[in-house]
């Protein structure tokens, strides 16, 4: 498969794909579905110790393309919103799955899709930009998170923090993201890129079956009811994306993305 938005490069044992979809940088469905056939090929790479997933300039992914958005739900598109939601959920899940350390080095801007796609990683490196927020701000737009964010969120934070972020949903300096326990590790922009490295290079000395197996153990004891929340999730973002509140929201940002400007009235409906 030939990629548009992906661009991939191994080093021994480390494999880095970086995200390209400029000019915004967002997740749309033909990223999703490169990401997809990218995990295909880790899966049967048994040499393969760590994948790295970054972004392109000060962004790593903003969020899911809302134009995308909007159409689907409008029913203008030949692919459907629970065929979107599966692939998103799907996508979480194998990549949580992967019997590689996965790192997802996050190089500035990231929010919405692109932040709970960063959730499903066992490590998230963030830069410290001045300009650097990680938000899951789907709340804002009269949406509820449709990439498993609340799943996240919860299992991260619990119940209260979870639904302070959530309802809220305001864009987190780096260092609240740290403090809160959404990233793992936060390095300066000089420092990032080779810190990185390191954290990469680390893993890739270490045993690969000791890895995996701690990883499986991990996984089999913290996700055994992440199936049942996925479904719950789906019906919801299939149910609130075609209301009018979330129609008004999208549409009022697509044509004028001002923070500034942005005041949508929700009317419940």
């Amino acid at each position: 498969m030939d990629y548009q938005h992906l661009i991939l490069e191994r080093e021994g044992h480390i494999l880095t794909c970086r995200m390209y979809n400029p000019p915004n940088q967002t997740l749309n469905t033909q990223m999703l579905y490169e990401l997809h056939d990218m995990l295909n090929a880790v899966e049967e790479d048994h040499d393969l110790r760590v994948l790295v997933v970054t972004g392109t300039d000060d962004v790593f992914l903003r969020w899911m393309e809302l134009t995308e958005m909007q159409s689907l739900a409008q029913g203008e598109r030949q692919i459907d919103i629970p065929s979107v939601v599966n692939a998103n959920h799907t996508l979480a899940r194998r990549i949580e799955a992967l019997p590689v350390v996965t790192i997802a080095a996050i190089n500035g801007n990231v929010g919405g899709g692109g932040c709970e796609f960063s959730l499903s990683f066992d490590f998230r490196l963030m830069k410290d930009s001045p300009t650097a927020t990680f938000a899951l701000p789907q709340s804002s737009f009269g949406l509820v998170p449709g990439g498993s964010g609340a799943w996240y969120a919860l299992k991260y934070l619990g119940r209260a923090k979870a639904l302070d972020i959530l309802l809220h949903g305001e864009f987190l300096e780096p260092s609240t993201a740290l403090e809160l326990g959404l990233i793992s590790r936060l390095y300066s922009e000089a420092e990032f890129d080779a810190e990185v490295k390191a954290f990469a290079e680390k893993f890739a000395a270490r045993a690969p079956l000791a890895m995996r197996g701690i990883k499986h153990l991990v996984n089999a004891g913290s996700n055994q009811d992440q199936l049942n929340f996925m479904a719950e999730e789906a019906k919801e973002i299939m149910k609130i994306i075609v209301s009018e509140d979330a129609q008004h929201a999208l549409g009022m940002w697509i044509n004028n993305p001002d923070p500034e400007a942005y005041k949508p009235e929700f009317k419940g409906k």
